[in-house]
């Protein structure tokens, strides 16, 4: 393996730049005999590797398992966990890791570029929505999505709107009220932008690993004219549009197939698979399900029931010159720059959010009390006993 960069995170200095090492074990890079059984190390463990959330990876249902690049770093068939192993060895592949913390291999010499037919189906949601990859007859991946909280960003708008406006009553550099930034062409409002970017940062990551050809998405309609609250959702159909160009760029107009609601019905019906009810429940029907069949109608292949659930709720503190009213008891948020060992503070790991730290031991906010409305800030870790790191996504293998 090559040098590190640094000591906090260690990712590889050749590692191309559409993938991520970031969660990688702090031994990545050691080549120590005592390490060869230790099934956190990604170097020595490439079917377990890339999972994020410190428990172990169980084996996928896909047998082609492992995705693949080719020496210009371009997607080509994925292979199964063996035979990519066996490439390692002979040194004609080195690893790479996506955003998702999934492991693949990007080839050292030139092989066949010959790709079997590859389906992304898209079911999209206002919280979670599904992705599913489907190459040849095998379903690959699963990805449940958790979006952005508008809310949060609402209540980050306003209070920046009050700040701006008590700063035009100061004699201080000032930028002058605007009044017609609502009306330009093809505007999307902040909360939908962010909506829009965080799908296409998700299709992204599917394109730059899978060799997918076509691309099948549950299209939801809205009657804008007929409904009094129509021209509420005017900003949504803009930020519709804005994918739907992404894809066509690339894969084309043709290989962009749109299916309705009572569509992906049949298609569950005809397969004999039921939905969960229940669209937060981490679980292959609660939404996979549906972007599996509207795949499946374009590739048929056997349903791979694990996926990877990947929140994209994580946003680092920056800090604010101006804060804002502090919560009862005078609490305000740990501020996020600086940092420890290497580690930029805002780092996720298996243990929770980095904020701080010393010599040895870094700050942390528990996930689990943060998801529940509260942030509890807690030292003690020691900083050698964090499994991963990562600056993109909390992501957890689910089977």
């Amino acid at each position: 393996m090559n040098k590190t960069k640094r000591i906090g995170l260690q990712e590889p200095e050749n590692t191309p730049q559409v993938f991520s090492t970031s969660a990688e074990s702090f031994n990545v890079t050691t080549n120590d005999e005592s390490n060869k059984d230790d099934v956190k190390s990604k170097s020595n463990s490439p079917i377990g590797c890339g999972y994020n959330l410190s428990c172990k990876r169980k084996s996928s249902l896909s047998a082609h398992s492992v995705f693949v690049l080719d020496i210009e770093g371009k997607p080509i068939t994925p292979v199964k966990p063996q035979r990519a192993k066996r490439l390692m060895k002979e040194n004609q592949a080195k690893p790479v890791w996506n955003k998702f913390n999934i492991f693949g291999i990007q080839m050292l010499v030139q092989t066949r570029k010959e790709t079997p037919k590859c389906v992304l189906g898209q079911d999209w949601g206002t919280k979670f929505e599904g992705y599913s990859v489907i190459v040849g007859k095998e379903n690959n991946l699963n990805v449940m999505w958790k979006l952005p909280d508008k809310k949060k960003l609402v209540q980050k708008m306003k209070e920046r709107r009050i700040l701006r406006r008590a700063r035009r009553w100061r004699n201080c550099e000032r930028r002058e009220s605007r009044f017609d930034n609502r009306k330009r062409e093809n505007f999307i409002a902040p909360s939908q932008l962010q909506i829009v970017d965080s799908r296409i940062k998700c299709m992204n990551e599917f394109f730059k690993c899978y060799p997918i050809q076509k691309v099948a998405i549950e299209d939801v309609k809205f009657n804008h004219r007929d409904k009094k609250w129509g021209n509420n959702f005017t900003t949504v159909e803009v930020g519709k549009q804005k994918i739907f160009n992404h894809i066509r760029k690339i894969v084309g107009t043709e290989n962009l197939i749109m299916f309705s609601g009572y569509d992906t019905k049949d298609f569950r019906d005809k397969i004999g698979l039921e939905k969960s009810s229940h669209k937060s429940d981490k679980k292959f029907s609660s939404h996979c399900i549906d972007s599996f069949v509207i795949a499946n109608e374009l590739c048929n292949s056997i349903p791979n029931e694990s996926l990877v659930y990947v929140d994209d709720n994580y946003r680092f503190v920056r800090r604010k010159l101006q804060d804002t009213q502090p919560k009862k008891g005078n609490i305000r948020d740990k501020f996020s720059s600086g940092n420890i060992k290497g580690i930029r503070k805002g780092t996720i790991c298996d243990f929770g959010q980095i904020v701080g730290g010393t010599k040895n031991q870094v700050w942390y906010c528990d996930f689990e009390l943060q998801e529940n409305g509260r942030k509890i800030y807690q030292k003690g870790k020691m900083i050698n006993k964090i499994n991963w790191l990562s600056h993109h996504f909390k992501c957890e293998m689910l089977v």
